[in-house]
């Protein structure tokens, strides 16, 4: 234990098949995002290693096959290793061992080739396809692979209806977000998510069911976020109506029809493709809400306003209603 409780990181195994002779060379490094250090650390694990293949399917058995022992590379021999350039292999199952993994672009291929098909992709286990997604677009943004070869394992996701695969492929996304928001390219990535949200959009619909498991629940609240964020159109609409809904009782301090799961989604986009009316009525709200959870689901939802005069702009703010310059002087608090 030593390996892990001693030294920080953890490591990258890299498979290489040899398709002649069906072994593979196995070798680890430590996984660091900012990939310029990558050559100078010499940190090494003694690491469990599992795998499965298309020939097996075995994604319950998480008996470590072998260890590295604090080896740089191995070559590993086994029976069970396929010879064929059509079948491919997975490490680590159930992502049991505390590591990333990369293929060669061979095996990469077979693993897409297997996930696009429609009913193909539950061959692999959930965790596993969940950690393909993972490994990938975090093996990409570490400049490991390309992102051509990452953003292909993802677009299976439009078939994928569990929740952990694309938990991990939000958590990707999430970055790219931040990194393309600006560009020129941001429409094109726009429309690849919502194509790949669509058919999970209609799966766990917009309202909430009190029979629910906890694991819909949490798909719901993130694919809600997202398809609302990139403009689904149903999920704006039902955003709007309920936030109109709000808006429009009598009692609205007393009375919040609104899913407490589907707030941040909700106030968030009335807000955004509201204006100034949504925007006073959520100040309102946070002026007398009384509950910290809540007064900060307002503040944060208020900052989702696109109206620049609204946020920001000095030269508008002598025109601004009492309640948006009550804002502003908060926020300048």
């Amino acid at each position: 234990m030593d390996t892990w409780t001693l030294q920080t990181g953890f490591p990258l195994i890299t498979v290489t098949r040899n398709y002649d002779d069906g072994s593979a060379e196995i070798s680890q490094k430590r996984f660091i995002v900012s990939n310029h250090s990558q050559n100078t650390d010499r940190s090494l694990w003694w690491v469990p290693l599992t795998f499965t293949t298309s020939r097996e399917l075995e994604f319950d058995n998480t008996t470590p096959s072998q260890w590295m022992r604090k080896e740089r590379s191995i070559t590993l021999k086994d029976p069970r290793l396929p010879q064929s350039r059509k079948d491919w292999i997975i490490f680590n199952i159930k992502e049991t061992g505390f590591y990333r993994v990369n293929y060669d672009t061979q095996n990469w291929q077979n693993l897409i080739n297997q996930l696009v098909d429609s009913e193909g992709f539950k061959r692999i286990g959930t965790i596993n396809r969940a950690q393909l997604v993972d490994d990938a677009m975090n093996l990409a943004r570490a400049n490991v692979i390309n992102y051509t070869l990452a953003l292909d394992v993802t677009r299976y996701l439009k078939q994928e209806l569990d929740y952990f695969p694309w938990k991990s492929a939000f958590n990707a996304f999430d970055y790219l977000d931040n990194m393309l928001c600006k560009s020129a390219g941001y429409d094109k990535f726009k429309a690849y998510l919502l194509q790949l949200v669509a058919r999970l959009y209609e799966d766990v619909g917009f309202m909430d069911n009190m029979t629910d498991s906890q694991l819909r629940v949490f798909k719901r609240v993130d694919v809600l976020k997202w398809a609302c964020t990139l403009g689904h159109e149903d999920c704006v609409r039902n955003a709007v109506t309920q936030f109109q809904n709000w808006h429009s009782s009598p009692y609205p301090d007393r009375n919040n029809p609104i899913s407490p799961n589907l707030k941040a989604t909700v106030y968030c986009t009335a807000i955004q493709v509201g204006g100034q009316k949504e925007w006073d009525f959520a100040w309102q709200r946070f002026l007398k809400a009384n509950v910290g959870s809540e007064k900060n689901l307002l503040l944060n939802a208020m900052g989702c306003s696109r109206e620049p005069w609204i946020l920001s702009s000095p030269r508008c703010r002598d025109s601004m209603t009492p309640i948006a310059s009550q804002a502003h002087k908060s926020f300048g608090q």
